[in-house]
């Protein structure tokens, strides 16, 4: 059960990864309703449920039938298994604190890479959580 619920945990960090990546350094808030890029249709809730909003509407839009990325299913699902993986090497319940440091670590390295992907270059906020994470913890003994 502790699982399922990491899976889903990620599935959701994943979907708000893929709007931080494409988000990013465009001029556009981090908030408001998404919308679909090709008519501008804004998307409902039932639009944006992580993974399984994808598959039923068979990855494309449900408006203007254009195709939706593949990048979205692909960050939720590695998102999900980074949660997991994590939990497999650190005990949630043992070691909160190294869990959740290790994986928003590796979920800002997912969003670096995916975004490198996209944009060919690693935008400044990314690395610079990546710096103060490791600042912030160095020094300090293990747990």
């Amino acid at each position: 059960m502790p699982f399922v619920f990491l899976i889903l945990f990620g599935l959701a960090v994943g979907s708000f990864l893929n709007v931080l990546i494409l988000r990013l350094n465009t001029g556009m808030s981090l908030g408001g309703r998404s919308r679909c890029f090709s008519c501008l249709a804004k998307l409902h809730w039932y639009d944006l449920l992580p993974l399984l909003s994808f598959f039923a509407i068979r990855g494309r839009c449900r408006y203007c039938k254009s195709k939706i990325s593949l990048q979205y299913p692909a960050v939720e699902l590695l998102t999900g298994a980074i949660f997991v993986s994590v939990a497999l090497f650190l005990n949630p319940v043992e070691f909160p604190l190294k869990y959740i440091l290790s994986s928003i670590f590796f979920t800002i390295l997912l969003a670096i890479s995916v975004y490198d992907l996209r944009h060919k270059i690693i935008p400044d906020q990314l690395s610079a959580s990546l710096l103060i994470m490791l600042l912030s913890r160095s020094g300090e003994g293990d747990e």
